[in-house]
């Protein structure tokens, strides 16, 4: 079951595109393999807000600085770095403020004082940038080989819990994908 925020934004999506309820049930089926926005998964509903993105879909851009530490000059040089971090990942400050306390139970980034704290954050950062990019490449390799709706769910469907956050589950899945790719390239020049 999804979340309410991304039920909403289906349905704002679904307005916003002039969708009549036949238009959008075809796209939920082709892309998801579902009827209904009640039967997607967090992970088949980012399928489907990617394609309303891709037929026109422009969501409410949200204000990433939101959380922005008030002493931001003041801090230490590395957090110029976490700035530029969660800008690239397009995550709010919120999100490394939830890894300083998860890291080091200290409540906002801005609050760190050791380097070494900010070095751990910047490395943190560093590895959920470098899992976005293999998700990407991931759903890059699908649409390539022609995976949608059921069948894309089909293919990852016997992956053990949480192997998307995890970088080598991540690496092995594209792997595997690309040597099918090349196996699929390899009999088209045959």
């Amino acid at each position: 079951m999804i979340s309410r925020a991304n039920t909403a934004k289906i349905h704002i999506a679904r307005q916003q595109l002039g969708m009549t309820d036949e238009d959008y049930r075809a796209l939920l089926g082709r892309v998801a393999g579902v009827t209904s926005s009640k039967q997607l998964t967090e992970r088949t509903c980012s399928w489907v807000l990617r394609e309303f993105e891709r037929l026109g879909f422009q969501p409410k851009p949200s204000n990433k600085a939101k959380g922005k530490p008030h002493n931001f000059k003041k801090l230490d040089a590395e957090i110029t770095k976490i700035e530029a971090l969660l800008a690239d990942m397009k995550l709010p400050w919120s999100y490394a403020d939830a890894i300083a306390k998860r890291m080091f139970g200290i409540e906002r980034c801005a609050w760190l004082k050791q380097p070494k704290h900010y070095k751990a954050l910047v490395a943190a950062l560093h590895v959920e940038q470098q899992k976005q990019h293999l998700k990407a490449e991931l759903d890059g390799l699908l649409d390539e080989l022609g995976y949608q709706g059921a069948e894309r769910a089909a293919v990852l469907e016997d992956m053990p819990h949480g192997w998307e956050r995890k970088v080598p589950m991540l690496e092995a899945v594209i792997r595997a994908l690309r040597a099918e790719k090349l196996e699929k390239d390899e009999a088209q020049c045959s």
